[in-house]
Parts: structure tokens; C-alpha cells; sequence
């Protein structure tokens, strides 16, 4: 819209290049992000405005300003327009600071904040002088104006908006410099008054009749008329003027500073860019015939700071001219000004207090996914993802070690909140420090510890983590054993969170830390595909009845560890033909069989969390999984054979487009009435429709060290589903693959019985 908002962001950017070498910086277009078509609709739906309806653009101007209600529904359309097509972009980038230098990006971003829980600091630069209540905004962590005069209306205009003045956000070449030498290097003359005209890159306005006037206050005066991007207007004035030796007609200019250095006043109608440039260069600036709406605006306020002459009416311009040169000491007086207030800030320190600010965190809506682990959490079974890491003997570890890595899930701080009627499930800030979620205990079991941690509620009301550092196990190890809400992420989410604090983590492929995604797309798979899962999972059906079957009356659950050694695990799978994660989902059918003794006949079905991230959400807080539900083949048979009717089962769904269906049909759900979305949630989660959980996860290879402690050992915990007593994850670790069984303490000798057959029949795939 314009150049200037593109001025103001170059000028940060040399700012922040300033303030932090090496910074990287990134720029969005809103009016482009916004959609195809959007740029250009506006930007002539504005020129037409301004140009041919003053009347209409002033109207709407006023009722914005002077209308509350009127500034609120404008910025309720805007902010979820603009926000949800911003999303998409930070959370590619991934940005530790966002500025906006225009009013739509501005309102994106308070909904973001608002919405979607953008956690990062993110302030408005209003870089025209009034600061109209469209670039205002409370849910922004700053918006810096350009003068003191500004802040009263601004906070007028959006009370309770945090609001501070800024230098003003030109680029660093527009400083105070010498004329003289200013106007031999661009062959103007070096005598006489020298006026630049410009009015934006779009050239609003009369500029015919502004150069008139200032040819007719002063006859000695020299005249530079800037048309911008204006061509038809470039060539209307050097043709109106194309006798007069005083006047000099350009198009486009790239060195605008030396301009402005060079003359003695800059006459403009907006009050934008050009005026902030001119003050930039100490330089008095002239208000000739102010563009409707915030061209008025902007020339009162600068008025009113000392740092412009008005000229409204006809006559006004050349009567200031011929008051100038009368008593010079006026202009002298104007160009003060501007270099005191030029003077006044620094950009960076702007941008440094920005930088330092804790962003504003606002509760937002839980995404389909992460609602439905709420929707299905109830106090018998409670929805949790966890880890029990174990340290070789080290460095002693402590509660705030563990807390500042308990910090590094994104929502660690908040609650959550299950919604009514019409509310939806939220995850709302709460400033629950993660100290308090730390505690540490003493045992020589670490199965007994986990058993005791994990049957143990998450702390308080909505609750969403915990964690307890366990000392006094055998030969010097400790462990700290870590739970939080599913409905913050899944498994992915909590191994790139924890890995994100280890010593080592700028050498492990999934130790970045996870960030709270802002958009909802990035998951679009093939139509066909989806369509070809969901006929699979509407012929599914429920799951069919075993002997682990139940309903969960309380959270108490027992574990047992199992540990497996990766090498062998891999070279059994080679063998077999299988892949390891099919291998092990094998040798839990196998274990199953000599638990239960099942009949040739006997189907099990398990529900295999998969993961569909893709490169958009690689890096995403909250769950991206989908789900393949698969008979695992218990009946009696040689492990060859049930391994090749696992893999055979687990590729066809897989292929089939399984994991996306579900994924599809959890975030459709999403769009239902909010009890109703409850309801549906609940009733997908839970054991009519599988036996058990199964997940295999994959981990780092190399060591990992935590404050100087080896982190030898990590094993996946799972929580149960309403109806399912059974679950077990494993996951890659070093030369290991941990593997935990979960289950209701009714369940327990079964429990117990799967880990040591497990155990049993890996020995003889190693024979």
C-alpha cells in the first residue's frame, strides 16, 4: 500500500542488523499472504478513494476513530483474515520477534495472539503521526508512535494499549547532512531557496498546484517535484512546466536523502514516510492541502508537536514562503525541531525493548486433535504422555535443572480448560511456574518409582505437567521421570522438548524445540487417499472381545521396563524380512499368544498411533498423529509366519491411507458444535474400537548428556484409553530400543508376563 510501509521495515531492518549481527530477517507481504487478487484490490480500492471519493475514505476514517464498536468488527474481519494466512508463514520462519509496519498485519497478529496463542514478543511501528485505533492494539506487546503527542490518543483510542515513541523508522541515510555539498553532487543550484516536492511513492494530490504556489511565494525558490511510481503524473508536469527553469519534474528516486538533505523544505500531503524522511534530515517540512483522512490527521498532530506548517487553503503555501524569507528565523526554527526530535530516540532501543518484553499470553482454542485427548479424560483414566530418563552416575542434578527443562514444552505454563455448550475446549495462561510442578523423591526400583509417579494425577485443576527427580537407585543412577496432558502434544512433542535442553542438542536430529503452531492447515493429503482410508475404517468395526477387556475404575496402572538390544533387534528384523517397528508389534502378538493362550481363530486388535507431520509441522507443538487399527494375528503359528501377516496387515492400511482418514475425520470433527464435538470425541477414544495401544517411536543414537550427566536410558510411557487396560511404546535409544507396558493394576501379572516373554522371545530370534 504504498512504499512507506516498506521504508519503515527497511529501516528496522538496518536497525536490527545494528543491534544484532548476524540476525536474520524475514519479510511478509499481508496484502499478498492474504490470498491472490488481495494486494491489488486494495491498493486500487484505496487510490480510488483517495483520489476520486475523499468524501468516502474521510468517512470511514472518522467512524473507525470515532466509533469503537465500528474500529472492533473491522478488526475482528481483518484479524482472522489476515492472522490465519500469516500463520502459515511464522510458522515456517519461526520468528523470535515480529514487527508489523502495516494496520492489517498488525490486527493478524493480535488474533494470532489471541487465537492461536503467538507466544513470541510482536509490536506495531505506526509510522504515520496520528495514530489511528486500526493500527492501535492491546493484544500487541508494543506500539511505538512517532512523537509524544501521539500517545494521549492512541491510549484514547484503544485504552489499555501499550503504547511508547519511537525514533522515527526511516532508513540510517536520512540524517542531518550538508546542503551545499548535497546539491553540487545532484547539480542543483547552490543558491536560493530549494523545495522538495514529494507525496508518496502513489503521488497523491495537486502537486501542479503546489509547485505554483511555491514558485509564487518565492521568486528566487527552485522547485524538485518527486512523482514516485506516478508515471502519468511525471509526465503531466514536465509538460505544464516544461518551460520553467526553476522547476525540476522526476519519477521514481533512489537517493530521496540526498534530496532532501540538499533542499530547505520538504512539501508533502500525508504526513507518512516523506515527512518522517524530512524530519530524519533535520529538514522543515510543509502540509500543503493534506489528503482526506489520515493526511488530515497526521498534519494536525505534526502541527501540534512543532514539527510542521499547515497550508489547507489556497494561498497558504506561497503566504509561509513569503513568511520564511521575510524572517528566516522561522524555518531555522522548523529545522530545529526536526533535529531535536530526530535526535530524541533510537531506533534500536525500540526494537531492544520489544525484544525483552515476555509476550502477552492469551488463552486460545485447542486444535481437534489435542481437544480430543481432553474430551477423553477422565479422572479413572487419565490422558498423559510421559518418559522416565535415566542418568549413569554425574554431576548432581536438581528440581531447577529439571524445571528449566520441564520449561521447554510450550503451554508447560497454563491450564486447560474442557469448555460447555458453546465454549470449546482452551488451553488458558495460567503463569504456573514449572518449579512447582518439580519434586524430587528417593527410591531404589525405578519400576516402582515409575509405577508410583504415573498413577499419580497431574498437580491442580486442568493440570498439565509434572515431573519428579528420583535419586538413591542402584549403583549411583537417578532418573527423572516426566508427565504431561496429551492434549499438549504428542510423543514427538515431548522428545523434541526435553532433547531441546540436553547438553548436546545442536548435534541431535530431534532436538529443536518445539513451538505452538498458529496455523491449522499444512495437512493436506490426497483426496483419494483419504477416501480409500475411510472406507477402510468405516469396514473395521469394533474391536473384537479378550480377556483384557474391562472397564478402568481408578488411575493406579503398573509398568514394567524392558530393555532390548538394538544391534539384535534389527539384524532378527533383516531376517524376518520386516522392518524393527513391525518386528516388535510381531513379538507382542507372539507374547500375547503365550499369555492368553489364544485359539487358532483369535484376533487382537491394536491401535498404532502414526505419525502424519510433515515438513510444515516437523517442528509443531500439539499432535499429528493418525491411527492404523490392526488384527494382529494371536492365534498359534511359526513367528515367521505371524511376522509376515503383521507387516502384510500394517502396509496395507498404512498404503491404503489409514493414518490420514483418521487424522481427516479427528480434525472434521472439530468443526461440530462445540458439546456436540465432545461427544464424538469420546466416543472415538476409547476401547470399543481397540484392545490395546501400540506406538514405536524413534530416538537418538548417539550419547546424550544432560548437565554433564550421561542420559542413558528413556522410556516411552503411554496412558490407556477408557475401555483399554493394555499399552506399550518403545523407542530408540543409543544402542537400545526401550520398550514400557502400561496397564490397569488388575492387569498387572499380565503386564508382567508380556515383558518377561518379550524378553523370552527376542533370546531365541538372536539364536
Amino acid at each position: 500500500m504504498g512504499e512507506g510501509h516498506n521504508a519503515t521495515g527497511r529501516a528496522l531492518q538496518e536497525a536490527a542488523e545494528r543491534l544484532w549481527p548476524g540476525v536474520e530477517v524475514h519479510w511478509v507481504d499481508v496484502l499478498d499472504a492474504m490470498g491472490p487478487g488481495t494486494g491489488p484490490a486494495f491498493r486500487r480500492i484505496y487510490t480510488t478513494s483517495v483520489e476520486r471519493l475523499p468524501w468516502l475514505y474521510e468517512f470511514f476514517y472518522a467512524s473507525v476513530w470515532h466509533h469503537g464498536w465500528f474500529a472492533r468488527a473491522a478488526k475482528r474481519v481483518i484479524g482472522a483474515w489476515s492472522g490465519r494466512r500469516l500463520a502459515t508463514h511464522l510458522d515456517r520462519i519461526r520468528p523470535d520477534l515480529v514487527v508489523s509496519t502495516y494496520p492489517m498485519g498488525s490486527t493478524g497478529l493480535e488474533w494470532l495472539r489471541r487465537h492461536r496463542g503467538l507466544s513470541v514478543p510482536a509490536a506495531a511501528w505506526i509510522s504515520d503521526f496520528a495514530p489511528h485505533p486500526s493500527w492501535v492494539h492491546d493484544g500487541l506487546d508494543l506500539n511505538l508512535v512517532m512523537h509524544e503527542v501521539a500517545v494521549p490518543p492512541a491510549r484514547r483510542g484503544v485504552p489499555g494499549a501499550p503504547v511508547a515513541v519511537s525514533a522515527p523508522p526511516v532508513p540510517r541515510a536520512f540524517r542531518p547532512g550538508d546542503r551545499t555539498s548535497a546539491r553540487a553532487r545532484l547539480g542543483l543550484p547552490a543558491e536560493g531557496l530549494l523545495a522538495a516536492v514529494s507525496c508518496g511513492s502513489l503521488a497523491f494530490g495537486h502537486s501542479g498546484d503546489t509547485v505554483r504556489e511555491l514558485l509564487d511565494g518565492d521568486p528566487g525558490i527552485h522547485v524538485v517535484v518527486v512523482a514516485g511510481r506516478n508515471d502519468r503524473l511525471r509526465r503531466a508536469l514536465a509538460a505544464t512546466f516544461s518551460g520553467e527553469p526553476r522547476v525540476r519534474v522526476l519519477g521514481w528516486v533512489d537517493d530521496m536523502a540526498g534530496l532532501m538533505t540538499a533542499a530547505d523544505v520538504v512539501v508533502t500531503n500525508a504526513g507518512g514516510a516523506t515527512a518522517l524522511e524530512a524530519l530524519a534530515c533535520g529538514r522543515a517540512v510543509l502540509m500543503h492541502r493534506p489528503i482526506a483522512g489520515h493526511g488530515h490527521t497526521n498534519a494536525e498532530l505534526m502541527a501540534d508537536a512543532g514539527l510542521a506548517r499547515v497550508c489547507a487553503r489556497p494561498g497558504d503555501l506561497a503566504a509561509t514562503l513569503r513568511a520564511f524569507r521575510a524572517e528566516p528565523a522561522r524555518l531555522r526554527a522548523l529545522e530545529d525541531a526536526a533535529l531535536r526530535h530526530a535526535g530524541a530516540y533510537r531506533l534500536e532501543d525500540g526494537l531492544r525493548t520489544v525484544a525483552a518484553t515476555t509476550a502477552a499470553a492469551h488463552g486460545r482454542v485447542l486444535p481437534a486433535p489435542d481437544a480430543l485427548f481432553l474430551h477423553a479424560d477422565t479422572p479413572a483414566v487419565p490422558q498423559y504422555v510421559g518418559t522416565a530418563l535415566v542418568f549413569e552416575p554425574g554431576p548432581p542434578l536438581s528440581r531447577e535443572q529439571a524445571a528449566r527443562m520441564l520449561a521447554t514444552v510450550p503451554g508447560i505454563d497454563g491450564r486447560l480448560r474442557r469448555g460447555g455448550l458453546l465454549r470449546r475446549a482452551r488451553w488458558v495462561p495460567a503463569g504456573v511456574d514449572p518449579l512447582s510442578l518439580v519434586d524430587e523423591a528417593r527410591a531404589d526400583d525405578l519400576p516402582a518409582a515409575v509405577d508410583e509417579f504415573f498413577s499419580t494425577p497431574l498437580p491442580g485443576q486442568g493440570g498439565v505437567g509434572a515431573a519428579r527427580l528420583v535419586t538413591g537407585l542402584p549403583g549411583g543412577r537417578r532418573a527423572l521421570l516426566v508427565k504431561l496432558h496429551h492434549a499438549l502434544g504428542d510423543g514427538m512433542t515431548v522428545l523434541q522438548a526435553l532433547l531441546s535442553d540436553t547438553d548436546n542438542a545442536a548435534s541431535l536430529s530431534w532436538a529443536t524445540r518445539p513451538s505452538a503452531r498458529l496455523s491449522r492447515g499444512g495437512f493436506r493429503p490426497e483426496a483419494r487417499r483419504v477416501a480409500t482410508g475411510l472406507w477402510w475404517l468405516a469396514r473395521a468395526g469394533s474391536a473384537p472381545p479378550t480377556p483384557l477387556d474391562g472397564p478402568i475404575t481408578g488411575p493406579a496402572r503398573h509398568h514394567a521396563l524392558v530393555r532390548l538390544p538394538g544391534r539384535q533387534v534389527r539384524q532378527a528384523a533383516r531376517a524376518l524380512g520386516v522392518t524393527p517397528a513391525e518386528l516388535l508389534k510381531t513379538v507382542f502378538a507372539e507374547s500375547l499368544h503365550d499369555v492368553l493362550g489364544s485359539q487358532p481363530s483369535a484376533r487382537f486388535r491394536l491401535m498404532v498411533p502414526w505419525s502424519v507431520r510433515g515438513t510444515e509441522s516437523l517442528r509443531s507443538a500439539g499432535n499429528h498423529t493418525g491411527a492404523v487399527s490392526m488384527d494382529l494375528p494371536v492365534g498359534p503359528m511359526d513367528v515367521r509366519e505371524r511376522a509376515r501377516r503383521v507387516a502384510e496387515v500394517m502396509r496395507e492400511r498404512t498404503e491404503a491411507g489409514v493414518p490420514e482418514a483418521a487424522h481427516t475425520v479427528v480434525r472434521l470433527s472439530g468443526r461440530l458444535p462445540a458439546r456436540l464435538h465432545a461427544s464424538v470425541a469420546k466416543g472415538m477414544y476409547r476401547g470399543t474400537w481397540f484392545n490395546a495401544i501400540g506406538t514405536v517411536m524413534p530416538g537418538p543414537r548417539r550419547e546424550v548428556r544432560w548437565h554433564g550427566s550421561v542420559m542413558s536410558e528413556a522410556y516411552p510411557v503411554l496412558a490407556l484409553a477408557p475401555g483399554a487396560g493394555l499399552a506399550w511404546g518403545a523407542m530408540t535409544w543409543g544402542e537400545w530400543i526401550l520398550l514400557v507396558y502400561t496397564g490397569t493394576t488388575a492387569l498387572a501379572p499380565v503386564v508382567d508376563r508380556l515383558a518377561k516373554r518379550t524378553d523370552a522371545v527376542f533370546a531365541d530370534l538372536a539364536t
